[in-house]
């Protein structure tokens, strides 16, 4: 009698671990059909898996909205939606920080669909992808370089785009980076007492990048170097220059003390002759 007693309650706990089992296998398949969301449909039509797309990347899943975008652009290349997926697909990239593919996307955009109204942002998302990755001066400065001529493309292209004040302030500031990394390299030979080269970066900031913050230092450059070489008369030339062209250059009043040395040097030597 107690052996029939413990089979019974063997066999009663063995079906409450089977109901168990069952229950959470139609558990995962509510929820993988349910909460998962919506999937992909085979008779879906451009825009409809473009929506889809869509709820991916809004939801901020870059990753898997990169997958479905790219799917878009593959299975519906003339559909009125696949600009739109390339962009984004673009845009999926620069938001996962992988600027150099999010610059090749873009420019895939402008290369292969010109006349898409989605032209114009993607030109300015790919120097904004290069302005991501341009490094600190003293670095190479390629993708500087690069930025540079894509915000220039873009405004030359877009004259009245609301974004064209942005992309200007930006190219100053990857021009100045560029004539920060010129000034330094004229600064090095200066020290190290290689003179002609050092006027020839020097100058090469005061003509090509006029507009930056490190004109002025260019041309102070270039007086200490005329004075360390001892060529009093280009040093005195140039601090003439510097006052007329810099008249608010931190560098004034040092350039005022050079040429007041200069005369008191000029006017002794007129009194011991």
């Amino acid at each position: 009698m107690i052996y029939i007693r413990i089979l019974h309650s063997d066999q009663t706990e063995q079906g409450e671990n089977v109901l168990k089992r069952i229950v959470v296998i139609l558990l995962g398949v509510y929820l993988l059909y349910n909460c998962g969301g919506v999937k992909p449909q085979p008779g879906w039509t451009a825009s409809e898996y473009f929506k889809y797309a869509m709820d991916i990347f809004n939801d901020e899943d870059y990753f898997e909205a990169a997958n479905e975008f790219t799917v878009i652009v593959l299975r519906y290349p003339g559909s009125s939606v696949a600009d739109s997926a390339q962009f984004f697909l673009g845009e999926c990239h620069y938001n996962m920080d992988e600027y150099i593919i999010a610059a090749a996307e873009y420019e895939k955009l402008i290369n292969y669909m010109s006349n898409s109204p989605l032209v114009p942002m993607a030109q300015y998302k790919m120097a904004e992808s290069y302005y991501e990755l341009s490094p600190r001066p003293s670095l190479d400065q390629e993708y500087t370089e690069k930025a540079i001529r894509e915000y220039q493309a873009f405004v030359e292209e877009n004259p009245s785009h609301e974004l064209r004040e942005d992309a200007e302030q930006k190219m100053l500031e990857m021009r100045s980076k560029l004539s920060e990394k010129t000034w330094k390299s004229g600064e090095i030979y200066r020290k190290m007492r290689k003179f002609r080269a050092a006027i020839i970066y020097f100058d090469m900031v005061l003509d090509q990048y006029y507009d930056t913050e490190w004109a002025d230092k260019a041309m102070f450059g270039k007086i200490e170097t005329y004075l360390d070489s001892g060529d009093n008369t280009s040093a005195r030339l140039e601090c003439y220059k510097l006052l007329e062209q810099f008249p608010t250059s931190t560098h004034r009043e040092d350039v005022e003390e050079i040429l007041k040395t200069f005369e008191e040097t000029e006017n002794q030597a007129a009194q011991n002759g």
